[in-house]
């Protein structure tokens, strides 16, 4: 038997809302199961205003899982945080 978010938190309709909405935000999820990626997979489908947030262009087709897995987890970089990220990575070598 497939996992969904309905099937997890349907008894709730209160909590199945609230970690809906929340799922979407980049970073807030952590290291996410199947079924959690499906969901954000499948509304980051239907939404180009959501696949921008969430660091793709809107016309993108390809949604990689690895990317929304590391999106989900670790939330998008500025880009200060980038150079930053980047500035130290090669002040290291």
């Amino acid at each position: 038997m497939m996992m969904t978010l309905d099937k997890i938190h349907g008894d709730d309709p209160g909590l199945l809302k609230f970690y809906k909405e929340k799922l979407l935000i980049p970073g807030w999820a952590g290291e996410i199961k199947p079924f959690e990626l499906d969901y954000i997979k499948s509304q980051l489908r239907a939404s180009p205003s959501l696949k921008r947030r969430w660091g793709f262009k809107p016309s993108a087709k390809r949604l990689p899982k690895k990317r929304i897995r590391a999106i989900a987890r670790d939330g998008l970089l500025s880009k200060s945080k980038k150079r930053e990220a980047s500035f130290s990575f090669s002040c290291q070598r």
